[in-house]
């Protein structure tokens, strides 16, 4: 399990320790609804729900206990219960939480396999912003880790929870095995897509559980994921670049423009 923020959805990092009035605005920064647990650690927590009260209602008292702890109050229950409810396998009721249609099937498909692969893929599809994120770059390679955080940011993720998110995304892209070691996604109306024969990269962008180490390089493949790049020469003679997808509407660059004064307030 991955570790917790530390002050409800937001966790103080050294950007923003360093400056007290900065932390103070982070801490207030809110999210839209997203997964904060992968979809494998969510079915792992639906597997907890079946065994205690099958298709039927577990009560939470009893889920809690099972989970190690002692209230509804502690941000692991919490964040497992939303997460899972993100991805439609989990429902509340009155008085605990039961498995959804979908949820019990992914634990005991009766078509087998074949019809497992394409309920996760289903239930990888649920939340809205991987929705919105599908929509842009299905049949693509992703963008670097840094672009997609921003991209996350754009859409409505806090700052101080982009890591958490994104990471989320990755892991559970690959868990419905609709994300190649390329970094491609691919998903069809009835589960992954054609994947075309790729050169295998020596490292992928987004290696597995990477919560500390620093993002890698961006590798630049806009032939591959029709990107343009546009440079600028900075005051002080530097270069800089930005890359946007080719199909980039005005909503877009307007959202970019947003984007770029978190960096420059003045």
């Amino acid at each position: 399990m991955r570790a917790l923020p530390s002050m409800g959805i937001c966790m103080p990092t050294n950007e923003t320790e360093s400056d007290p009035e900065t932390s103070k605005k982070a801490s207030r920064e809110k999210s839209v609804k997203y997964p904060f647990y992968s979809l494998q650690e969510c079915i792992d927590y639906l597997s907890i729900i079946h065994e205690i009260g099958g298709k039927k209602e577990a009560p939470i008292e009893s889920v809690i206990s099972k989970l190690g702890i002692t209230s509804t109050h502690n941000r692991r229950y919490s964040y497992l219960t939303s997460s899972a409810e993100n991805f439609g396998l989990i429902e509340k009721t009155k008085n605990g939480i039961k498995p959804t249609e979908i949820g019990t099937l992914i634990l005991y498909p009766p078509n087998g396999e074949e019809q497992r692969k394409e309920l996760l893929i289903s239930a990888f599809k649920t939340p809205v912003l991987y929705q919105k994120i599908i929509e842009r770059y299905n049949n693509t390679i992703l963008p670097n880790r840094e672009i997609l955080k921003n991209i996350f940011y754009s859409l409505g993720i806090a700052r101080i929870v982009l890591e958490y998110a994104v990471d989320s995304f990755v892991e559970s892209a690959r868990y419905a095995n609709v994300l190649d070691s390329n970094s491609r996604l691919s998903i069809t109306d009835t589960g992954i897509g054609e994947v075309p024969n790729q050169p295998q990269l020596p490292d992928s962008n987004y290696p597995p559980n990477n919560r500390v180490s620093e993002p890698p390089r961006a590798a630049e493949r806009q032939s591959d994921i029709g990107i343009d790049k546009i440079e600028i020469t900075t005051i002080s003679g530097k270069k800089a670049s930005i890359l946007l997808p080719s199909d980039s509407t005005k909503e877009d660059i307007e959202k970019l423009i947003k984007l770029l004064r978190v960096f420059s307030p003045e």
